[in-house]
């Protein structure tokens, strides 16, 4: 898959569904995206070879939740 894919899955399916996984309402949805966007998840999903946009909705958004509340992005050990 090349970076343009990559984006375009990330934008269309897995961010989309990661907002719903969060349960992060309307009004809210452009606070989380530019949060989203600063974090170290964010900056390890947008590069292909980490195949971390493999990973379910709900799994993205746990590791989201827990950096967010401990500053410390922790992986999947089967990654």
């Amino acid at each position: 898959m090349n970076n343009d894919k990559l984006a375009v899955l990330l934008g269309t399916c897995i961010i989309p569904s990661i907002v719903k996984e969060l349960k992060i309402s309307d009004s809210e949805q452009v606070t989380f995206l530019n949060k989203f966007y600063q974090s170290s998840l964010y900056d390890i999903l947008i590069r292909e070879e980490t195949a971390l946009w493999h990973l379910s909705p709900t799994t993205l958004a746990e590791i989201y939740e827990y950096e967010q509340k401990t500053g410390i992005l922790e992986l999947p050990e089967e990654l």
